[in-house]
């Protein structure tokens, strides 16, 4: 990640990224910051983030803020916890946020690994908790890099307060248009809205109605209660809505990622 970000960008562009450097300050995550004198870039990280993974995600976070978006805020960027969760409540910012989250999850989780650390498993909380651990990344910024691929209709919801902030869906979810926007209620009966309720396989979630989710069938919801961000993240999966190819297949052209985002931040 550093090689990237330093030696990468001093051969690549004119205006690089100068150092890496330790802020320890409280409820702080990362930031892009202009060096004024020098015309070159500073990314900076709390040192006190509890998991070395997450330093490596938010460090990856900031190099997308880098590629994508310091044209268009040449003060950069500081991010707290919500920011690099792209929780942010303002739609402009959020979406800001999302890209640089979807570059580092690019660059920490190469699309074919992750294919093969699945394979055609059911996705449980268990085996997402497992890629988040190889990868070094969040469990939300897994379960958005395992919607990117799978073939499942399969949508992830993060409310706070019991109410929706975003969702991201996976091409079948958004063939079939399920969609939860911002503002709405969770649904009455979801099992994000039972934290108390003992399940006899917490890491497989819960069957549920159709009715709940207002679906195209049944829907299995497993739910990460994140009490310190006074968050809900639900992961649905419609086990028999899925498309008979996979999105592999669908996408055999896939282009490098890393080549679309330094193009973008290129102009080209």
């Amino acid at each position: 990640m550093r090689t990237i970000a330093l030696d990468y960008t001093q051969r690549k562009f004119a205006d690089p990224i100068k150092t890496i450097k330790e802020a320890p300050v409280d409820h702080f995550e990362g930031a892009l910051a202009p060096l004024p004198k020098s015309g070159k870039w500073a990314i900076l990280y709390n040192p006190n983030i509890v998991s070395a993974g997450r330093i490596n995600f938010t460090l990856a976070h900031e190099l997308g803020h880098y590629f994508v978006h310091r044209q268009i805020s040449p003060g950069g960027f500081e991010c707290g916890e919500k920011q690099i969760l792209g929780v942010d409540r303002d739609a402009e910012r959020r979406r800001i946020e999302q890209e640089a989250d979807a570059f580092a999850s690019y660059l920490l989780m190469p699309m074919n690994d992750y294919r093969d650390q699945v394979g055609r498993d059911d996705m449980t909380l268990e085996l997402l908790r497992q890629c988040a651990d190889r990868y070094g990344v969040s469990m939300t910024a897994a379960a958005i890099k395992w919607l990117d691929f799978t073939p499942k209709c399969a949508v992830l919801v993060v409310a706070t307060n019991g109410f929706v902030l975003w969702c991201w869906r996976s091409t079948s979810a958004k063939k079939r248009r399920l969609y939860y926007p911002s503002g709405m209620e969770l649904p009455a009966g979801s099992l994000a809205t039972r934290p108390m309720l003992i399940l006899p396989d917490p890491d497989r979630g819960t069957m549920l109605d159709r009715s709940v989710w207002g679906g195209v069938s049944d829907v299995r919801e497993m739910a990460i209660f994140a009490d310190r961000y006074e968050m809900t993240i639900s992961l649905l999966v419609f086990d028999d809505a899925e498309d008979s190819r996979t999105s592999w297949e669908q996408e055999s052209d896939e282009e490098d990622a890393f080549d679309r985002f330094t193009q973008a931040a290129s102009g080209r």
